[in-house]
């Protein structure tokens, strides 16, 4: 199991690797790691309403730009 990121929510969980679909929104954009290649193994145990990558600073909580 991994961290994955859905990029359209913005929630993390654990995942199989070959799941395909957001728990939460049910979409199919989940990422594993950052756009820099920093994986999430830390986002679980954040509590935090904003989060940003160690590596590289981008934003990861909150939905995608542009959703409602």
């Amino acid at each position: 199991m991994i961290i994955k990121r859905c990029a359209t929510c913005g929630r993390f969980h654990t995942y199989l690797d070959d799941d395909r679909f957001c728990v939460v929104c049910g979409s199919e954009s989940l990422e594993a790691e950052c756009a820099c290649g920093r994986w999430f193994d830390y986002a679980l145990a954040v509590q935090a309403d904003e989060m940003y990558c160690p590596r590289c600073g981008r934003r990861l909580r909150g939905r995608a730009h542009g959703l409602e």
